[in-house]
């Protein structure tokens, strides 16, 4: 017959530490209240049945939905596409992986006079501080990328407004300073745009001594010349970029895809010369203005960031903005900064939800007497190890 004894507690000799079962283990009915860490080899059964958790979550599988296994009884991440979004599970991961807090408008121009001013505005409280001369050299008709250490890389920074250089400034966004001059481009360029892979490289175009993009590392500033654009060298383009691609136009429009650094057409593109600039959502759409000559009252067309199929058009409402200054927050996208006839620190919002755009002071730029065709840089938290792409 088993014994059976009964106690309050069971502690070891020294009444402190673990307590260890011999070979054969333990057998509890009831219930069992454990107050710590439970530390165990081998596998945790349920009715004498793995008991199944989450697969793995890692950077992999950032953003991704879970799917049942059926009668498998595995569950596991879809990483394949199947997340109703627009580009599947490439969309989901760019968009969780990047919380947006803040954004850098750097330099930008009114009239001959270009600046090296930068403003910073906090998207919680939409408010706009002006950080002073903050860039190497000054600029317009610029763009702007962020590193992993957000370093803020600003491209084709010449020290005028109009100019034709290899110079890249860098500011460090973590603490609102100059950060020098960062490795100079492998060849020039001339009213640039940049199209970036996530985090580590940015793809720049414009007019200047090649018809090859520059590709430029974000994190080790190595950069070379890359794929020949099919229509030449080009003064003003307009991009946006998604996970996988970007967009370019300023004569033809073309699909850039970052794995294969290879263009394709753009059917039925937007009638942007360039000199009016676009909005990069992370949300799988772009707003692209729709008219040339440097300012427009026409619509914004509302693009698919992947295909550049037009979703929609958003009224301007009656304003007239160009050479915008303009960056993207998780829910609202921003313009500090713009032409309507006369270079400005004119503030716009872009609500995503409605796909609305209204005038808005909070967003005015402060400092040099107008900021057009300035550069905005993203900053915030890299979420659950994100990398990037």
């Amino acid at each position: 017959m088993a014994s059976r004894i009964k106690v309050d507690e069971v502690t070891n000799l020294a009444q402190s530490g673990a307590v260890a079962f011999p070979t054969g283990g333990a057998n509890f009915s009831g219930a069992v209240n454990v107050t710590g860490n439970i530390d165990f080899t081998g596998q945790l059964l349920q009715n004498g049945s793995p008991f199944l958790t989450l697969p793995t979550q890692d950077a992999s599988n950032l953003g991704s939905v879970l799917r049942s296994g059926g009668t498998s009884e595995v569950a596991y991440w879809d990483t394949e596409g199947g997340t109703g979004t627009m580009a599947g599970a490439d969309q989901a991961r760019y968009k969780a992986g990047f919380n947006i807090t803040k954004g850098f408008s750097c330099c930008g121009y009114r009239g001959g006079t270009s600046y090296k001013n930068v403003n910073v505005l906090t998207h919680a409280t939409f408010s706009q501080s002006n950080l002073g001369d903050l860039t190497n050299w000054s600029g317009a008709y610029i763009d702007g990328k962020p590193g992993l250490n957000f370093t803020g890389f600003v491209f084709a920074t010449g020290d005028g407004w109009n100019v034709t250089t290899s110079q890249v400034s860098k500011i460090n966004m973590n603490t609102n300073s100059n950060a020098g001059a960062a490795t100079s481009m492998a060849g020039t360029k001339h009213r640039a745009t940049a199209m970036a892979k996530d985090f580590n490289y940015a793809y720049v175009h414009g007019g200047g001594n090649s018809s090859q993009m520059v590709k430029y590392n974000l994190n080790t500033e190595a950069n070379n010349f890359t794929t020949t654009h099919p229509d030449g060298t080009q003064n003003n383009p307009a991009s946006s970029q998604s996970a996988t691609n970007g967009l370019i136009k300023q004569g033809g429009g073309r699909i850039f895809n970052f794995s294969t650094e290879s263009f394709v057409s753009w059917p039925d593109n937007p009638g942007t010369d360039g000199t009016n600039k676009t909005l990069s959502s992370r949300d799988g759409f772009s707003y692209w203005n729709t008219s040339g000559g440097y300012r427009t009252s026409s619509d914004f067309h509302l693009r698919n960031s992947y295909n550049g199929g037009r979703m929609a058009n958003v009224s301007k409402n009656g304003l007239t903005t160009g050479e915008e200054s303009m960056h993207t927050g998780n829910d609202y996208g921003f313009i500090c900064g713009q032409y309507d006839g006369s270079q400005n620190n004119n503030g716009y919002l872009f609500t995503y939800a409605s796909h609305s755009f209204t005038r808005d002071s909070r967003m005015d730029r402060s400092g040099p007497p107008g900021t057009a065709s300035a550069a905005g840089i993203e900053f915030g938290t890299l979420m659950y190890g994100y990398t990037g792409f």
